[in-house]
């Protein structure tokens, strides 16, 4: 594979499109609501200050999903997340590839999966066609050294984790971890809504 016919993929670029939609749709009207009682006290540079941390936040996570992409070459396919290292994979490890239709929550339409395994079908690299081009990850299936498989069919998440075991990351598949990401979001909200209403010395309690 020479220098010109690396392959190289990135994310859906509607994903970035959405995420600086949702941050300024949440940012505004928080904004607004927090100088409209912080201004008649003479706090408005808390608010500057935190609106700053967050918004400098922001366009970190976005700049980084610059960075995210996978790239196919002559010796490995590579990647990275946004918040994960780079993962490598020598090509000689590669030893079956499988496209695989899945239904994903309760969508009517299915979205591709990448699965690339080892000889012990060992999870080496997967792509997950909610943040993929299908047609880039049937490109990248077609770089790799080994025939692709195609499923017949779409299959449900649940039985593509029963058929492709050790396929999940260590975040998906687990309903109970779920649950404790959304409880410590929801706790950390009520945390900073508890302390800002305190600095502002707003009533927190009628």
């Amino acid at each position: 594979m020479t220098q010109e016919s690396v392959l190289r993929i990135a994310p859906r670029r509607s994903l970035m499109v959405t995420a600086l939609v949702s941050i300024v749709l949440v940012l505004v009207p928080v904004s607004a609501v927090l100088y409209w009682f912080a201004v008649p006290r003479g706090q408005a540079a808390w608010v500057a200050v935190a609106q700053v941390v967050v918004v400098v936040g922001s366009l970190v996570v976005l700049a980084r999903q610059l960075t995210v992409d996978t790239v196919v070459d002559d010796a490995e396919i590579r990647g990275r997340g946004i918040f994960s290292p780079m993962v490598r994979v020598p090509l000689a490890r590669v030893a079956s590839v499988d496209l695989v239709p899945v239904y994903v929550g309760q969508s009517h339409e299915p979205v591709l999966q990448l699965l690339v395994r080892d000889a012990e079908g060992r999870r080496l690299y997967r792509l997950r066609g909610e943040y993929w081009h299908r047609g880039d990850l049937e490109r990248v299936a077609a770089a790799l050294p080994v025939p692709t498989r195609v499923a017949p069919g779409p299959i449900s998440l649940g039985e593509f984790y029963r058929v492709y075991p050790g396929s999940a990351y260590w975040f998906e598949n687990r309903p109970w971890l779920t649950g404790l990401i959304l409880g410590g979001i929801t706790v950390a909200c009520l945390a900073l809504a508890v302390a800002v209403m305190t600095l502002l010395g707003m009533p927190i309690m009628a």
